[in-house]
């Protein structure tokens, strides 16, 4: 019995054991972080569609990988797994986001811009850029779903990401320190290689221009390039090419005066006359004998740069202009292709019945509308982008036309139809030699209805009577009317002059037409203008100078414009490829004294900043001409058209400082040495310019003058 009792007991199952899980597959962290880091800058290449060489994609592969295994290394160095995750999303969103700006930045204005002119811009999205922000964010989702998909995949398998925690071992130090120094020897490689070739050397400091390092070095080099360059006070300050083959060439320093006797004699008895001999348009300043007391070497370095040139010659237009009035204009988006005898017959007028400019050029400075102002209001080439303008806050700008014409007692003022505090205008303009800057938000909307955008020939109607009785004056306009968007809704320009006659039967796409249509309000504002200077007695003696800002761009195939076609090619009637086709236009300078004269012709190139220099002689004002990047059109200084990147164009041919690629005018030879001397040319005013605003130059020399 006992037996049976023991044998009907249930003993318990033993439980069944189960296979332990597998371990989940791990990745390592810095591994992760340089695929980020190549996967963002190759998709920005793709995306953008920049033509790079081998040795591009070889540098942001090796500055891609070196990023990433820094970045990912400092992440292993933090050992609170949630501060780590933490760090880590903020570094990959901070990093998303800037190649993202990057992306709608190049897609609108055809560049990368700094960080700094990015921000110093961004004002626009509320003065009438609102819909074209949220337009671009919305059609570029994609392009920002695929920059922030590592952030995503950081957050899902961040798990997995490293080696497993122990609790029980002490992580090592030493092997994300290892990462960090293997990150700053693939860098070092990567600057070891560029420095192999001079050309690319060149772009990482004395060359150095931000978009030509994206598309040179990548993105993350840029970044860091424009730090250090920041850091470092600017590249090229002082960095002068002293050599006797650097000088500009101005070989006429006597004129003859004009014969009907191509042997410069009326008769065989009668002696030829005398030549003209004309002065140089340099004030009486020892620059070599500064340099040997300056302050710095920097400063020394200007000084002596200085001196090495010749002053531009005094010439038969030499104060043509002498106690004249003076309206200077910048036209937005301005083009030469809106001139027309029928359509804008009052522009027509102006660009036909004074100085004829006909190869004039604004380059696309890489700022958009602030970089053309500063070209044209400086005479100086602007080198920081958006940022080049507020850099002259608080600087003596002695030499602008403003400035010289406000110490000879014009009355003068300045104006703007747009936010008077955009780009900070209402801090710099009245810097610039204009007693009141008035713009939308500080007069100008008693005067002008807020729309967008706002109408030229409001403005002028406005403001005539501000000054027309105030002689002499110096009046500054900025215009607005001819901004992008250019379709018939959301562009009030274009809506109004929609069913003016001047537009009807234009061959053209609606967008071209909706650009004509927004630039016959500055036709209208002219013609306003001009007819009140004749009602009043005033033409004969006053000189308009028109010029634009920047070319249209917002005529370029961009989801930022909406535009799915290249309008601007369009309107130029020929595929735009270079930025010599790119950035041509059209300088007008007239005065109602000119008319009846025989039209004065410039058919050498010219561009924004010859128009200080070509003014103060015209006006005949003080000036060095030495101080200035640009060149009187009037004197025998060689004609230079450069752009920041030191892509130049002269009357001998152009160059692509790209492709490195010198194209020779047809029927023109040139020196072996040619393309090196004016390279090192554009190099010395590149550097200039940078130093005059660094070193508050004029400042240094005039003072309180």
């Amino acid at each position: 019995m006992n037996n049976y009792k023991y044998e009907n007991i249930k003993r318990p199952v033993p439980p069944t054991r189960k296979a332990p899980p597998k371990p989940k597959m791990r990745f390592p962290l810095t591994a992760f972080a340089a695929l980020v880091w190549v996967f963002c800058e190759t998709l920005f290449y793709v995306l953008v569609g920049i033509t790079s060489s081998g040795k591009t994609w070889l540098y942001l592969t090796l500055t891609g990988l070196s990023m990433g295994i820094f970045v990912g290394a400092v992440l292993e160095l933090i050992r609170n797994l949630k501060a780590r995750k933490i760090v880590g999303a903020v570094v990959l969103t901070v990093n998303a986001l800037l190649f993202c700006t990057e992306y709608f930045v190049f897609r609108s204005f055809g560049n990368c811009m700094t960080i700094a002119s990015i921000f110093m811009g961004a004002g626009g999205v509320a003065t009438g850029f609102t819909s074209v922000a949220l337009h671009l964010i919305f059609k570029g989702l994609w392009v920002i779903a695929l920059f922030f998909l590592p952030l995503a995949i950081f957050l899902k398998f961040f798990d997995r990401l490293g080696p497993r925690r122990r609790k029980d071992v002490k992580p090592d130090i030493r092997i994300p320190v290892i990462k960090i120094v293997a990150a700053l020897v693939l860098q070092l490689l990567c600057i070891g290689i560029i420095s192999l070739g001079s050309t690319d050397r060149d772009k990482l400091s004395k060359k150095y221009n931000f978009d030509e390092a994206v598309h040179t070095f990548g993105l993350t080099n840029a970044f860091g390039l424009d730090f250090l360059n920041e850091a470092g006070g600017g590249s090229g300050i002082g960095d002068f090419d002293f050599s006797e083959d650097t000088q500009p060439k101005d070989t006429e320093t006597e004129k003859a005066p004009e014969t009907s006797d191509p042997s410069g004699t009326e008769t065989g008895d009668a002696e030829p006359p005398k030549p003209v001999v004309y002065g140089k348009n340099e004030m009486n300043i020892d620059f070599a004998a500064l340099a040997e007391s300056a302050p710095s070497d920097a400063v020394a370095k200007v000084h002596s740069y200085v001196a090495s040139l010749t002053p531009t010659s005094k010439n038969k237009y030499t104060g043509l202009f002498k106690g004249k009035n003076l309206i200077l204009i910048t036209a937005e988006a301005f083009s030469e292709e809106v001139i027309d005898k029928d359509r804008t017959p009052t522009l027509y007028r102006l660009a036909t019945k004074g100085i004829n400019f006909t190869d004039y050029y604004q380059p696309a400075w890489g700022g958009s509308t602030s970089t053309g102002e500063y070209s044209i209001l400086m005479g100086l080439i602007p080198m920081a982008g958006v940022k080049s303008m507020q850099q002259t806050i608080g600087l003596n700008l002695y030499m602008t036309m403003g400035n010289q014409l406000m110490r000879e007692g014009y009355n003068s003022l300045a104006f703007h139809n747009g936010s008077y505090t955009y780009y900070s205008r209402n801090k710099t303009h009245e810097n610039f030699g204009y007693s009141k800057f008035i713009g939308m938000g500080n007069g100008m909307e008693e005067g002008v209805q807020q729309k967008w955008p706002e109408s030229d020939l409001e403005m002028m109607q406005y403001t005539f009577d501000m000054y027309a009785d105030k002689e002499p004056f110096s009046i500054y306009y900025m215009t607005v009317s001819g901004h992008c968007l250019y379709k018939w809704t959301g562009n009030s320009m274009s809506a109004r002059n929609r069913d003016a006659l001047e537009i009807q039967g234009i061959d053209a796409s609606d967008t071209v037409k909706a650009y004509y249509a927004a630039n016959l309000e500055l036709e209208y504002g002219l013609k306003y203008l001009v007819e009140k200077l004749e009602e009043k007695g005033l033409a004969d003696d006053t000189v308009i100078v028109i010029s634009t800002d920047h070319y249209p761009y917002g005529l370029e195939k961009s989801e930022s414009w909406k535009n799915d076609k290249d309008y601007l090619s369009e309107l130029y009637g020929y595929e735009v490829k270079t930025p010599f086709e790119r950035d041509h236009s059209r300088l007008i300078i007239w005065s109602g004294c000119l008319e009846d004269e025989e039209p004065i012709v410039v058919d050498t190139p010219t561009y924004s900043v010859d128009i200080l220099p070509t003014l103060s002689n015209l006006f005949g004002a003080k000036f060095d001409s030495r101080l200035l990047v640009g060149r009187d059109v009037f004197s025998d200084a060689e004609p230079l058209v450069m752009w920041t990147n030191y892509t130049w164009l002269t009357d001998k041919g152009r160059y692509d400082a790209r492709t490195s690629t010198f194209t020779p005018n047809e029927g023109v030879t040139v020196d072996d040495g040619y393309v090196k001397r004016i390279t090192s040319i554009v190099g010395n005013k590149i550097n200039f310019s940078k130093s005059v605003i660094s070193l508050n130059y004029y400042n240094i020399l005039f003072g309180n003058q």
